[in-house]
């Protein structure tokens, strides 16, 4: 066997065919980047830099301020704890609740044609249990696999996904609850191929933004402390701020104000609504601005983000220009649609997420039309609007702005689901300023959404475009050329930060083949300067392997495998190298620790089978 394939032999668990590995691998970096990228960040000192000055007037905002969790908030403020705990945010995860179980009289069995496996839910001694299994065409069991759900995401206004814990880490199951069909189907991304079985990893923008507070293993891509969640849902500190100073203040009888224009301000809580438009903007971009690309600064994670604070002091957040992604609908891409409205730009940048939404509420029925046609009203008059009467009298309920100006759109990215439409248009049929101009050269450039409260200077932003650059490369091929040029400059430098070498090796391996050698120097570089990444050392391994080199080779792997005891394509590639070894038994023990794992992996199964019947024949 020739070495190049060890990497194809890791391509086997999405089943992918060699001759798309180009495609593939690019698309896959770009799903993978954001894990890789935030394990390094969440090494300890790696590339870490002096904080930002934090404004002084606001008392939570400094990182030694402690987190109390929403039971603290609800001794004085019981009827908004109870509002908000009604809303989405307020039921952001849970666990399997009765009223889950309830549901489950009857088992549910659900048949994927594209993937021949067959899913099912049932509850067994109390617990809802989702297995996956598959059978042969005589109808005898392939494999089964059955985890017990630890973990609801989701209210169940738009649907639920579900998490089962491995070990100490979190998965996505395959199959998800969706509310417009009121039942089943396989969960995001599991119909197009990218996600199988229960092996999709949780990662950190997931469990930030989903729950209250996730305690995940420093530099860990998804091992979680027990329990992984402080707080189990999203709670009042997530806008509000750490409330250890607030309570202190409130218990002591003393608060600490200052004279603004809107009135007295308690500076020992934040309160979004008195904060600057960027700053108050910025606490709900924490988590409804995905943006193309996502950049944590050097040393930071997200729960390092204060309300009150620059957002981009965290993350930065980029977005490919409008012109580029066209007319279409994915989820939290809110932000972004709000910015092309007449209605913001009209404003100067005062409208904003609060301007319209009340966090602690969340209107239903027909209350939402009523609810937020009195937003509308603030700036507008019902004698502005174009339509005719009898046009707005049709809508449901009568004289309903938003089912005109902002209707559901369905979502490429998550089925059975839509979104409001944000551009606030005059009619549909209306198309934003900012995509009537043509794309151009000098339009292909990454648009930053965030700002640091200070600059960084300009390697800092090197840094953060050339990262974001390898994230959307696969998406936006166009981007490709600029990307690799950008990489190559921050490589350049930056020499010792350790994500940077890390993304230009992946990178530079994919694109030009012909330049391993530069693609390994970089690997070698970002593990020697601390590098926690498993897919650098999986891919660094491989390359050793094509130059001879096999005890570093199988070094690489085992530490991927001591960082994340359940990446799969580390064991897989251990097992080629022990048969090419004549190591037979050693390569069916690595097969069987896989199937273990994933049981539901074909090829891994085909290959053991192989071995098996190879080593029989040597007997």
């Amino acid at each position: 066997m020739k070495w190049r394939s060890l990497s194809f032999f890791s391509f086997r668990e999405l089943n992918i065919p060699y001759s798309a590995i180009w495609l593939v691998a690019l698309g896959t970096f770009c799903l993978i980047c954001a894990d890789w990228h935030i394990a390094e960040a969440r090494q300890n000192g790696q590339g870490s830099t002096t904080p930002p000055k934090l404004p002084d007037h606001y008392l939570n905002v400094q990182p030694g301020v402690e987190y109390l969790g929403d039971e603290a908030c609800r001794k004085c403020h019981a009827s908004i704890y109870l509002q908000f705990k009604r809303t989405g945010m307020g039921r952001s995860v849970s666990l399997p609740s009765a009223e889950d179980l309830s549901q489950l009289t009857k088992p549910v069995r659900l048949v994927s044609k594209s993937s021949h496996r067959t899913y099912s839910v049932y509850a067994r001694d109390g617990k809802m249990i989702h297995e996956e299994s598959e059978s042969d065409a005589a109808g005898h069991v392939i494999f089964s696999e059955s985890h017990e759900v630890a973990y609801t995401v989701g209210a169940g206004d738009v649907g639920k996904s579900y998490l089962v814990a491995k070990g100490d880490s979190l998965f996505v199951s395959p199959i998800s609850y969706y509310a417009r069909i009121s039942g089943w189907d396989l969960s995001p991304g599991y119909s197009q191929g990218i996600f199988r079985g229960f092996t999709r990893r949780v990662v950190d923008l997931c469990v930030d933004c989903h729950s209250g507070m996730p305690q995940l293993v420093a530099g860990s891509h998804n091992r979680f402390q027990q329990p992984p969640f402080r707080f189990l849902t999203v709670g009042c500190e997530r806008c509000h701020g750490p409330g250890a100073a607030h309570v202190r203040q409130q218990t002591a009888e003393v608060t600490v104000e200052g004279p603004t224009d809107a009135g007295p301000i308690d500076f020992s809580i934040v309160n979004p609504r008195k904060l600057s438009n960027e700053i108050r903007d910025d606490v709900c971009a924490q988590c409804h601005l995905a943006g193309d690309a996502r950049v944590l600064q050097p040393g930071r994670n997200y729960l390092d983000f204060r309300p009150g604070t620059p957002l981009g002091d965290v993350v930065a957040i980029f977005s490919v220009p409008q012109t580029m992604k066209g007319d279409h609908f994915v989820a939290l891409d809110q932000f972004e649609q709000m910015k092309l409205s007449r209605c913001w730009a009209g404003s100067n940048g005062r409208l904003g997420c609060i301007s319209c939404h009340n966090p602690h509420v969340q209107p239903r029925g027909d209350d939402t039309a009523d609810f937020f046609r009195g937003r509308c009203l603030t700036c507008h008059t019902t004698a502005t609007c174009r339509a005719p009467e009898p046009q707005r009298q049709a809508t449901s309920p009568p004289d309903n702005c938003i089912s005109c100006h902002m209707p559901k759109q369905p979502t490429e990215n998550i089925g059975h689901s839509s979104v409001t439409d944000h551009r606030i248009l005059r009619t549909q049929s209306e198309i934003p300023a900012a995509l009537q101009a043509n794309s151009s050269a000098a339009a292909l450039n990454l648009i930053p959404d965030t700002k640091p409260s200070a600059s960084g200077g300009t390697q800092s932003q090197l840094r953060n475009l050339a990262l974001a650059y390898s994230q959307v490369a696969g998406r936006y091929p166009e981007l490709g050329e600029k990307g690799l040029a950008t990489l190559e400059q921050a490589a350049t430098a930056l020499p010792g930060d350790a994500e940077i070498q890390a993304a230009y090796g992946l990178v530079l391996e994919v694109a030009r083949p012909r330049e391993q050698q530069r693609a390994a120097q970089a690997l070698q570089k970002a593990v020697d300067l601390g590098s926690q990444s498993v897919e650098v050392r999986s891919h660094l391994a491989g390359m050793r392997m094509r130059e001879g080199q096999v005890t570093a080779a199988m070094t690489l792997y085992k530490e991927a495998i001591q960082i994340e005891p359940y990446y799969t394509p580390a064991y897989l590639d251990l097992a080629q190298i022990d048969l090419m070894l004549k190591d037979e038994k050693s390569a069916v023990e690595l097969l069987d620790s896989v199937l273990k794992m994933d049981p539901g992996n074909d090829a891994v199964r085909e290959q053991r089978l192989k071995v098996a019947a190879s080593a029989d024949k040597h007997r």
